[in-house]
C-alpha cells in the first residue's frame, strides 16, 4: 500500500494518472435533490469540463475503497466478493462537514465508522491498492463547491436522520478511448441476505 499526502493528490492529478477502481455502498434517499442537494447554491457549485463526477451528487453513497488497481484485479473477482460479505448498512447522520481543497471544496455529511465499515474496509484493502489519505472518514458527498464556500454549508442538523445503505457496487474504467466513463457492478444486499 502506497501513500502521497491530501496536498500532492488534490494539485497534483493529471489527465495520464493512473485510474482507480472504486468499492462503495448505496442508498435510496427519498427526496435526495429536494431537501439534501437543493440546499447548495448554484453559484456555488464546482463544474469540471468533460468530467460529470463533480456538481452536485444524484446518487448518496459511502465509500468502501477507492484506489483499487484495475488492471490487477478481475471486476468478477471484486463483485463476488462483495456478494458474500456486505449486508445492508444503518448509520444515523448527524452533520454536515466538508473537505477543502484547492480546485474544490467537498460539501458532505459525515457518516460515523461503524464496525462493519472498519470490516468491509479492510477486506477490499487485501487486494493490490493504492491509497492516498492514509486515515478513513467516511462521508456521503452531498456537493463539490468553488473552493471556500464550502465552510457556509457546514452544521450540526438539527433533525438528524437514519439511512441505510441497501447496495453494493463497484465501478471501475473499462474504455481507454473514454478514460472518464466508469462501468459498475452492482448488488443488492437485501436480495442477498434473503438467500437461504
Amino acid at each position: 500500500m502506497k501513500f502521497i499526502s491530501l496536498n500532492n493528490w488534490l494539485n497534483e492529478q493529471k489527465a495520464d494518472d493512473p485510474k482507480y477502481g472504486c468499492v462503495m455502498m448505496e442508498a435510496k434517499i427519498p427526496n435526495w435533490e429536494e431537501y439534501h442537494t437543493a440546499g447548495i447554491e448554484e453559484d456555488d457549485v464546482f463544474i469540471k469540463p468533460l468530467d460529470e463526477s463533480y456538481g452536485l451528487e444524484s446518487q448518496p453513497h459511502v465509500t468502501i475503497v477507492y484506489g483499487i488497481h484495475e488492471d490487477e484485479i478481475d471486476e468478477e473477482t471484486i463483485a463476488n466478493v462483495i456478494k458474500e460479505n456486505l449486508k445492508p448498512l444503518t448509520v444515523k447522520i448527524e452533520e454536515v462537514d466538508i473537505f477543502e481543497g484547492k480546485e474544490y471544496d467537498v460539501v458532505k455529511y459525515n457518516v460515523p465508522v461503524t464496525p462493519e465499515l472498519k470490516k468491509y474496509r479492510a477486506l477490499f484493502l487485501k487486494f493490490p491498492n493504492t491509497q492516498n489519505f492514509p486515515e478513513y472518514r467516511p462521508h456521503m458527498t452531498i456537493a463539490y463547491v468553488k473552493p471556500g464556500t464550502g465552510k457556509k454549508y457546514k452544521r450540526k442538523l438539527r433533525e438528524p436522520f437514519k439511512v441505510t445503505f441497501t447496495k453494493g457496487v463497484y465501478s471501475w474504467h473499462d474504455n481507454p478511448a473514454d478514460p472518464n466513463e466508469l462501468k459498475r457492478k452492482v448488488i443488492n444486499l437485501e436480495n442477498e441476505v434473503s438467500k437461504p
